[in-house]
C-alpha cells in the first residue's frame, strides 16, 4: 500500500496525528467526552508518589464524586484495606479536597 495522501504527497509520519488508527480516535474522543474532570482529583494524581511514595496503589480515576484507587491483584487490595483510613484521611487534609469524599479500591490490573 503506497504512504500518500488524497493529493499523492507522502505524509511525514510525525505529522499524522497522534493516533494511527480510527479506532484508537475514536476510543480517545469517547474517553474526553465521558471522563469527568475534577480539578482536585488532578491535583491528586499529578502529586500522587510525593504523597504517598511506594504505596501499590494509584489514582484511576473520578467518578460520581468518588475517587477510585487503582491495585494490580485482590491480595494486594487486601493488604491495603487495613491502611486505607490513614489514606483517607490524607487526602481530606489536602487543600481543595471534597467535604464529602468518598475513596474506593478498585482492581485493576495494568
Amino acid at each position: 500500500m503506497d504512504d500518500r495522501n488524497l493529493y499523492g504527497r507522502a505524509i511525514d509520519p510525525g505529522k499524522r496525528g497522534r493516533h494511527a488508527t480510527i479506532s484508537s480516535a475514536l476510543d480517545a474522543s469517547l474517553k474526553d467526552i465521558l471522563v469527568e474532570r475534577n480539578g482536585f482529583f488532578d491535583s491528586l494524581a499529578d502529586g500522587w508518589n510525593r504523597l504517598f511514595p511506594g504505596l501499590p496503589i494509584r489514582p484511576g480515576r473520578y467518578e460520581a464524586g468518588a475517587i477510585y484507587l487503582y491495585v494490580r491483584s485482590a491480595p494486594a487490595r487486601f493488604a491495603m484495606e487495613p491502611r486505607m483510613p490513614a489514606v483517607r484521611r490524607k487526602i481530606a487534609a489536602l487543600p481543595g479536597a471534597p467535604r464529602k469524599l468518598k475513596v474506593l479500591l478498585e482492581i485493576h490490573p495494568e
